[in-house]
């Protein structure tokens, strides 16, 4: 597998070095700050290349036609989000992957057809609220190229799901329930007749743009996100 990662800061640099271990992988590193990749060219050798992977000439001529995967890890959101646009667009790089810096950039990315994205953000997000006892939500996984997500959930004493059977939550559109987790660490696949108690934890699929109105719906009113 041919990858091509864009920005040798401290990520960029951590992931080539990790993709280079893998067998089977052929790794460039590029990075528009000339001295960064000189330095980096010493240490490594002709795996690191100065210049701009926003640029479709460069992208030519370090071989994107044939990459199968493109990483942008810069700090700059906007050149990652154009060197992703340029490797799928312009040379059909078969998936591509941008670290986002503002989590608030993360709709926009998917939206225009970014493969993956990496919130480091997101992530710490995820930790510190797997890490509260009172945690009701936790995104697990994106599901690739489908928008939806894989996610943990807990049931809060006082939601609107307490209580109910699961055939009769106003689940939002393509979300799918598949597993309940008793207190006391009983699983079940659940059915339509699977009533939901406080302290269930539950594992769903949904899209992500339904995370708000999940949310709402096993903590309650009062949790908004």
């Amino acid at each position: 597998m041919y990858i091509i990662v864009v920005g040798a800061g401290t990520v960029g640099y951590g992931l080539g070095l990790e993709l280079q271990a893998l067998a089977d992988h052929e790794v460039v590193l590029v990075d528009r700050d000339r001295s960064r990749a000189g330095a980096l060219r010493e240490e490594l050798g002709e795996m690191v290349v100065h210049g701009d992977g926003t640029e479709v000439v460069f992208l030519e001529s370090v071989g994107a036609r044939r990459a199968d995967m493109l990483i942008a890890v810069t700090g700059d959101d906007g050149a990652n989000l154009v060197s992703c646009q340029v490797a799928k667009h312009w040379f059909k790089v078969g998936r591509t992957i941008a670290r986002v810096n503002n989590p608030r950039n993360e709709r926009l990315f998917r939206e225009l057809g970014i493969d993956s994205t990496v919130s480091a953000t997101g992530a710490i997000m995820a930790q510190i609220e797997f890490d509260l006892p009172e945690h009701t939500f936790i995104p697990l996984m994106k599901l690739h190229g489908s928008g939806l997500q894989l996610v943990d959930l807990h049931v809060i004493a006082g939601s609107e799901a307490e209580g109910a059977a699961v055939r009769s939550l106003r689940l939002p559109e393509n979300s799918i329930i598949s597993l309940v987790v008793h207190e006391g660490g009983a699983p079940e696949v659940p059915n339509g007749d699977t009533v939901l108690r406080a302290g269930d934890e539950i594992i769903a699929v949904i899209p992500q743009e339904a995370e708000p109105e999940f949310r709402r719906l096993v903590a309650g009113a009062t949790v908004t996100g």
